[in-house]
């Protein structure tokens, strides 16, 4: 008998996003062209510090 993993047993969240493609892209590249090593880091340390201006959505 096969065990389903546990990631699958969870509900996915069905949010509607508040940024755009292109937004969350550009994100993702500054990120990467960072010095950065994880994402979390970064999107807490530098864009909902710094780029509030630039994406009125980030929370």
């Amino acid at each position: 008998m096969v065990k389903t993993p546990h990631f699958f047993r969870y509900q996915k969240r069905n949010r509607l996003s508040r940024l755009s493609v292109s937004e969350v892209m550009t994100i993702v590249i500054a990120f990467y062209q960072s010095g950065y090593r994880d994402f979390k880091t970064y999107y807490i340390h530098f864009v909902c510090r710094y780029l509030t201006n630039e994406f009125p959505e980030i929370s």
